[in-house]
């Protein structure tokens, strides 16, 4: 498979929208600020998120074609906007064109839960705002975003719970080696909402401060990037934990895909967990531990700064090695383990100072 880079990113982030306020907060190791939230998003009262500041779909993008948008859709089709503002142009009909593959966990649950309690409490079945039905695709968000934004390449949605964002990038790269897009933004996204909160405290307790954003880079071939390549993405790798073995399963795949890449352990530079709830998390520190020497897992930012972030983690681990400073050529690995059984890698090489984050 020939090499993909890295030639942009952007974000909507609880520090802010755009690069720019997630790397500074990044760097500067500080926590995004919690914030209580109207009482109707938590499950309980006093319960606390790190939301995007002040956001509303309609006033991020507008009144028109955003009736009845969810939240989840809202944050990804901005965070497009912010990414393709700093680019070439998407490229004209008859190209190949700009492709767009969107890791979610299971698209916007609050927008799921209001849907089926207005056909349960309607007249009939049917009766349900129309403006509301687009929400219930999975793919609502990914392909809301190409159309908004004029991408005419391929557009995936993949939903892999906490790995979205590394599976997301290994479609990405998947499509520009197979030659099906001359460029794809890769990324994923996740909302907080009252749903998603009553189901995380039900399974982690109350003590999970959730998060919520969406992180987007672009992707083109290593020999005909347009851009000034950032990273290049050596390998991405997952598998399944068979009967919790979170720390056997992740130790393997970091194995493999450091073999992959060509790249010694004792030559990773950054090594950057996914922090996520229970076993999973704590097996996935153990490796890091056993695997790595403190000042290598200590290089970039914890993505807890940015609470439980879900299907956005993978993402979010991206924007924090492009935001640490350092020499170019340096090796780093990602790796995400999700409570359900999936786990993952991906091994990068940064290619900038990441000065410019």
């Amino acid at each position: 498979m020939s090499t993909a880079v890295i030639t942009a990113w952007s974000a909507v982030s609880p520090y802010g929208t755009g690069r720019a306020p997630l790397a500074a907060g990044l760097r500067a190791r500080a926590a995004a600020p919690e914030s209580a939230g109207p009482e109707e998003w938590t499950a309980q009262p006093d319960a606390t998120a790190r939301v995007v500041p002040g956001f509303e779909v309609r006033d991020a993008l507008g009144k028109a074609g955003t009736r009845g948008m969810d939240r989840l859709t809202g944050l990804a089709a901005v965070t497009v906007r912010e990414l393709l503002s700093g680019t070439a142009p998407a490229g004209e009909d008859g190209d190949l064109g700009t492709g767009l593959v969107l890791g979610i966990a299971s698209g916007s649950v609050q927008g799921f839960m209001e849907f089926t309690k207005s056909s349960l409490e309607g007249a009939s079945p049917i009766d349900v705002s129309p403006s509301k039905i687009p929400n219930m695709a999975m793919n609502r968000a990914a392909s809301a975003s190409a159309i908004r934004h004029a991408l005419k390449g391929p557009n995936t949605t993949v939903a892999a719970g906490r790995l979205s964002g590394l599976v997301a990038l290994d479609q990405a790269r998947r499509l520009l080696a197979d030659g099906r897009a001359e460029r794809v933004l890769a990324g994923s996204a996740e909302e907080f909402s009252a749903a998603r909160a009553h189901l995380t405290h039900a399974a982690y307790g109350t003590g999970v401060v959730l998060g919520e954003g969406c992180v987007m880079v672009l992707l083109e071939s290593g020999d005909a990037a347009t851009g000034e390549p950032l990273a290049e993405v050596l390998t991405v790798h997952h598998r399944v934990a068979q009967g919790g073995d979170f720390a056997g399963t992740l130790t393997a795949a970091v194995r493999a895909a450091l073999a992959e890449a060509g790249v010694a352990a004792d030559a990773v530079w950054a090594a950057i967990p996914g922090e996520a709830p229970g076993a999973a998390g704590e097996q996935e520190r153990q490796v890091h531990e056993d695997l790595f020497p403190a000042e290598v897992r200590a290089r970039a930012a914890s993505v807890a700064l940015l609470g439980e972030t879900a299907a956005a983690t993978g993402a979010y681990q991206l924007a924090a090695l492009l935001s640490e400073p350092g020499e170019p050529g340096r090796v780093a690995l990602i790796t995400t383990t999700d409570p359900d059984g999936p786990v993952g890698c991906a091994v990068l090489r940064l290619l900038t100072d990441g000065a410019a984050g």
